[in-house]
Formats: C-alpha cells, structure tokens, sequence
C-alpha cells in the first residue's frame, strides 16, 4: 500500500498554521490590550465614589425610617404629662443606634458591653416643642397653641463626622434648629403626638 504525501504548498500552510497557534500574543496586542483595560477601568473607578454615595444615602434613609418608628412609639407608650420631660433641654437624653436603625444605647443609659460604642452610628435626641396654628381671626396674626397636641422634632446626626456632632450639640430647642448651616449632616425629623383621652387639657 503507496501512502500518498500532500503538496509541497499544503505542508507549508499547514506548518505555518501549526507554528502560528503555539506563537503567544505580541508585544503590541498585549500593549493594546492593557490600555483598553485600564481606560475602562479609569471610568469605574470614577463611578465609584458616587455608587457610595448613593448607596451610603440609601441605607441612612432607610436607617432613618426605623428609627423614627423606634421614637414614635416610645413617645406613644409614655404617659402624657411625661412627654415634655423627653425633651432634650429638660431630660439631656442622646439616643445611639446602629447601622440597622436598632438602638444601642443611650446617653443616660450607657451600656455595659465594650463594645457598643464602636457601634453608634446615629445619635438622635428630641426636641418636644407645643404645636400652635395660626389664628386667621387675629389682626396680629397670633398663633393659638392646642393644648392637645405636641411637636416632637427628632434630631439625626452621623455619630463619626466631627462636623455634624458640632452642629448636633449645638440644637437645644426648637428655635436653635433655624441657625443649622444649609450643607450640615444633621437632619430633622418631625411628627406630632395628640392626646385622644377625655382628661383636661394642660394635667
């Protein structure tokens, strides 16, 4: 039996074609190569901080909405004439929570465990004010206080930003809110408390 070879030109082809497979990328491909990567990735790492952000916000307004909850109810279960005393100027009171919206701890209150502190992450206090609506019948435009119905303000601040604990301290009553600085970190909450019993208003 005769074994037949191929052309001359059909080894050749298929020699360089062998060759060509076993040869790696060249100096200039892998060159090429490493500029698209990092110019790709130049654009990531640009979108990068502004995914935190948002992500960072996402989760604070979140956190914030526990919280709230957290205070609406214990603001619920106290008795009436006690919900003044929660108010920050008479009780001092500082509530910490952490990064789930739970809380921790409180400044009167401190917990024993080590290591609750490296967990505050907000501290919130409130502030109860008297809820007044304006009264159309006055020429003065005086405000008539409901004797029923109280303000409770609930100030947030990140308990790691220095700047915002300053601003925090700072809020003390009602009126102290209106000298925040427009691009502080603390936020303010707001929600009222109406007592539904049949006792006279003001015990």
């Amino acid at each position: 039996m005769h074994r037949t070879h191929p052309p001359q030109g059909v080894r050749r082809l298929a020699f360089l074609l062998k060759r060509q497979a076993r040869r790696g990328f060249s100096l200039i491909e892998i060159t090429l190569s490493l500029g698209i990567i990092a110019f790709a990735f130049v654009a990531l790492f640009g979108l990068l901080p502004m995914g935190l952000s948002v992500f960072r916000t996402s989760v604070d307004a979140a956190n914030e909405m526990w919280i709230m909850q957290d205070l609406n109810t214990m603001v619920q279960v106290t008795e009436w004439p006690q919900i003044k005393k929660l108010n920050f100027a008479d009780s001092g009171e500082i509530y910490y929570y952490d990064e789930e919206g739970r809380l921790v701890d409180s400044e009167k209150n401190p917990s024993q465990d080590p290591t609750v502190p490296f967990k505050r992450l907000y501290a919130v206090k409130l502030v109860v004010d008297d809820f007044s609506r304006p009264n159309a019948s006055s020429s003065e435009g005086s405000a008539d206080i409901l004797l029923n119905t109280l303000r409770v303000i609930a100030v947030f601040a990140p308990k790691g930003s220095p700047p915002a604990m300053v601003d925090f301290a700072s809020i003390t009553t009602a009126d102290s809110i209106s000298m925040l600085k427009k691009n502080t970190a603390v936020k303010i909450r707001t929600f009222l408390v109406a007592r539904m019993d049949s006792e006279k208003a003001g015990t």
